[in-house]
């Protein structure tokens, strides 16, 4: 699935600016799928040449126009397509380049291990707190689709995403108290 897959997917929800479709983005599946501005307003020109999509300018008195885009039949068709073709592999991102950063931190040491770590711990909270804000804000995006049937599918993808960022907390507690350990017997 890429890019133009997900904002096809969230049109499905109801029709948005890029704007609207950028703050979805970001107060709800930032956490697995992020698209920068530009990304989306180059793929929903893309999708509408595709016919996949359609837009219309709504006039507004106080600033400029918006142009909301809206998935086509087409569109849902082409959607329901990819969603019950299921490949082989569907890639999770097997990259991951804090890890190879800490494989590779053995050039500096434990000091610079246990700094990059803990910096890192600080970021995996922030993450936490920032899905128990998805969490929190669930139903009222649901309520605004109107597609508050959904739900489930939502609360697992965001179970999904409470369960990582809590296993990479308890990697770098698990990791900094190790390191700790290491580093009080070399005194």
């Amino acid at each position: 699935m890429s890019l133009p897959h997900a904002i096809l997917g969230l049109l499905n929800y109801m029709p948005m600016t890029g704007y609207d479709l950028k703050k979805f983005f970001d107060d709800s599946i930032g956490f697995f799928w992020s698209a920068q501005m530009s990304q989306i307003y180059r793929e929903l020109k893309n999708l509408e040449e595709k016919e996949y999509v359609s837009s219309e300018e709504e006039i507004s008195t106080k600033g400029p126009n918006k142009r909301i885009y809206s998935v086509t039949n087409q569109g849902v068709s082409h959607l329901k397509e990819l969603l019950t073709d299921v490949p082989e592999n569907i890639d999770e991102d097997n990259r991951n380049a804090f890890l190879l950063r800490v494989m590779l931190l053995s050039n500096l040491g434990i000091e610079e291990l246990y700094f990059q770590i803990q910096k890192r711990l600080k970021k995996y909270r922030k993450d936490l707190k920032a899905l128990q804000s998805v969490e929190e804000k669930l139903q009222h995006y649901l309520q605004l689709t109107g597609k508050t049937e959904t739900l489930i599918y939502w609360k697992i993808t965001l179970n999904r995403g409470l369960h990582d960022v809590k296993s990479h907390i308890k990697w770098a507690e698990e990791s900094l108290s190790e390191l700790k350990k290491i580093k009080e017997e070399k005194k």
